[in-house]
């Protein structure tokens, strides 16, 4: 509680005596991403109606095959074209950030050390990046997580060769990633629902080889080369969002302050010497909300924490977590959700409210202006007793 309070009080102190200063960082903005993804013909027949929810851009995708980072079949970029028009047929209004989607599995057989392979990788993101611009998009949404085969973990992909010499092959495609991406699309932002977050655990141990070590034992293990990669590449206007899915779960503002730091500096023990100012000035802190988890869709029935919370609470709950991502991101947080439809009005009573009622008190810099922390502690209570440990 005290710990909240505090958080709050440094805020809203920041807030009155600093407003010149508040005003040099870019704006907060909300974006959304969710089940049942939109394609460019989707957005551009309903873009209209879209944009009266209280989102600032979304992320969306073109069709199989051309959302696959790692495909290993040139694109035909005249199959490609219908698509291609219909981004340019969108007439955005005030979604002003939007991403294509790009996808990590490896379902392909991707080779990190053919040639071959990252030719026709190369090429297929440069129309990727083609086609985001075409749309007006501000950038590509990298997921991270594979849905498929995990191209990031050593030793399942080439046990024949050391960690070290896959590290190496990594980091190389992650600057031809980066390059084949902003070679047609300068200044292009990369929104990624994690990367280094993904490794908080092991990030403070202090010594290289014992962190090395302890990375070689996560699933994970190869993204910060590849995150090494994108900025040896990157070029001064390129930024790198780390998304911090991680936040999902999140109940406490301080919990969202703390991320905001490992973000911003415990992941700097991931970076190469010659990238951690590139690292400072490019990288940004951003942060996600899981609304299913806020109110109570997530099934099964019983499982979390928002089912043992009352309805009213819920919308306090996800006010709360929309406030915090963004007054703790640098620019962007992400609103994922299932089972619910923003653009088919499937959406819990109350719960566009409650984020529009969040994005207008950080708009205006004022504070929540409520506590959630007996709520939650009720809600806990409630769900241990019931045998749940929760998530």
């Amino acid at each position: 509680m005290k710990a909240a309070k505090l958080v709050l009080f440094c805020f809203a102190l920041l807030v009155a005596v600093c407003p010149a200063f508040a005003q040099t960082r870019p704006a907060k903005k909300l974006i959304q991403y969710g089940w049942g993804v939109p394609d460019p013909v989707f957005v551009q027949q309903n873009i209209g109606q879209m944009e009266k929810m209280p989102f600032d851009g979304i992320i969306f995708q073109l069709p199989d095959p051309f959302n696959k980072t790692f495909d290993i079949k040139p694109w035909d970029e005249a199959a490609l074209q219908p698509q291609l028009d219909a981004l340019a047929g969108i007439k955005w209004g005030t979604f002003t950030d939007n991403f294509l989607c790009l996808y990590a599995a490896n379902d392909a057989g991707m080779d990190w050390f053919n040639d071959q392979h990252w030719e026709t990788i190369m090429a297929n993101l440069r129309l990727e990046a083609k086609a985001a611009k075409a749309g007006g998009c501000v950038g590509i949404c990298f997921d991270t997580e594979p849905y498929g085969a995990n191209p990031w973990v050593y030793p399942n992909i080439h046990p024949e060769r050391s960690f070290a010499e896959v590290q190496a092959a990594v980091r190389i495609r992650g600057a031809q990633f980066m390059s084949a991406l902003q070679d047609g699309f300068p200044n292009v932002r990369i929104l990624t629902f994690f990367t280094l977050s993904k490794l908080r655990q092991i990030m403070d141990i202090p010594d290289t080889a014992g962190r090395m070590d302890a990375l070689l034992r996560r699933s994970y293990n190869l993204v910060p080369a590849f995150v090494n990669g994108m900025l040896d590449a990157a070029a001064p206007g390129v930024k790198i969002i780390d998304g911090n899915e991680k936040a999902y779960y999140y109940t406490s503002p301080l919990e969202y302050f703390i991320a905001y730091h490992m973000m911003k500096q415990r992941a700097l023990s991931f970076i190469a010497d010659e990238n951690k100012q590139k690292y400072i000035a490019q990288v940004q802190a951003g942060t996600a909300i899981y609304m299913d988890q806020l109110l109570a869709t997530r099934p099964p029935a019983g499982s979390i924490l928002s089912y043992y919370l009352s309805p009213e609470n819920r919308l306090f709950f996800l006010e709360h977590d929309v406030y915090y991502s963004l007054v703790a991101s640098d620019e962007y947080a992400w609103c994922y959700s299932e089972r619910m439809n923003w653009w088919k009005n499937e959406m819990p009573e109350g719960a566009e409210a409650a984020v529009r009622s969040a994005r207008d008190k950080v708009a205006a810099g004022e504070p929540l202006g409520f506590d959630i922390a007996k709520m939650i502690a009720e809600g806990t209570e409630k769900m241990h007793a019931a045998g749940v440990s929760g998530d």
